[in-house]
Parts: C-alpha cells; sequence; structure tokens
C-alpha cells in the first residue's frame, strides 16, 4: 500500500483525495528492494479496471515500474488462461486475496507476498505471506517495513 486508499479516477487519471500524494509511500518501498534484485511486482489495484496497467505503471517511480510485469485486474482480458472457466462477473467480486491467490496459481509461485490493507477472506495458509498495512499510513509504519525485510529474506 503506497498511499492512502481515498483515490479517485478522475477525468486525468487517478486523485488522491484528501492529504498526500499519490504514491507517497513509494520511497519506503524502493529502498527495500534494492538489495533484491530478482524481486517482480504485480499490480493488484481497482485502478487497473479503469485504465491500462501500463498507464497504473507509469505513476509509479522509475526505481519500482521496471519491477512491474502485470496486473492481476488485467490478465481476465489478455490472458484466456487465467480467467478460464470464470465468469466476468468473478472479478468483479472477487476478494484481493482471491485475485492474488488466482494469480501465484497461474504462475506457479512459490516465493511471494502482497502488501494490502484488504485482509478480507485471506486463507490461513497464505496470510503469513499478507503484509497487512492499515489505510492511514500503509508502508509508512515501520512495522509493515520490517515485515516485508523479514519476508525478503527468506523468514516466514
Amino acid at each position: 500500500m503506497l498511499h492512502p486508499s481515498q483515490v479517485v479516477i478522475g477525468e486525468h487519471g487517478p486523485a488522491l483525495i484528501g492529504d498526500g500524494a499519490l504514491f507517497m509511500w513509494a520511497d519506503k518501498l524502493a529502498p527495500l528492494l534494492a538489495a533484491h534484485p530478482h524481486v517482480q511486482l504485480v499490480l493488484s489495484t481497482s485502478w487497473a479496471r479503469h485504465l491500462p496497467v501500463e498507464q497504473v505503471r507509469d505513476f509509479l517511480p522509475v526505481a519500482l515500474r521496471r519491477r512491474v510485469v502485470g496486473s492481476t485486474w488485467h490478465r481476465i482480458q489478455t490472458d484466456p488462461s487465467f480467467s478460464h472457466g470464470l465468469p466476468y462477473s468473478y472479478w468483479q467480486d472477487a476478494t484481493r486475496y482471491q485475485q492474488v491467490r488466482r494469480w501465484v496459481t497461474l504462475h506457479r509461485l512459490r516465493r511471494w507476498a502482497a502488501i494490502d490493507d484488504d485482509a478480507d477472506g485471506w486463507a490461513d495458509a497464505d496470510r503469513t505471506r499478507l503484509i497487512h498495512t492499515q489505510a492511514d499510513n500503509g508502508l509508512s509504519d515501520p512495522a509493515a517495513l520490517s515485515r516485508l525485510a523479514e519476508l525478503l529474506r527468506g523468514q516466514p
């Protein structure tokens, strides 16, 4: 979670409601990932329902932008194997966890983590992979950064 969750899609793209700026906490994530060049980012954002993933990616700082390999939402339109057997309405109603889990399963990921302020519906088996942030402070929370650092070091 790189900014407060109060964002709307306006005429010129995403806009933050209230104080702060889009991706205002990205500067907390980039240094942590610097020592891990193999880490890729998959965006799981409702923005990708309305904007092309490339446009969403381009709102990120360059250090993070080049790590983005896709988004859980955009795949339903470009990869039949991703949404195989699932109706479009599934994606409207799926929890964030279900979308993330679908990506993980399709790509057979063994090491992965998710940063999100939405902990609804997470399976107990995957809950340790979630860095659960609060909507108000996201990755500005030292505990969230510490947990992410642990996962990057391979600690469960």
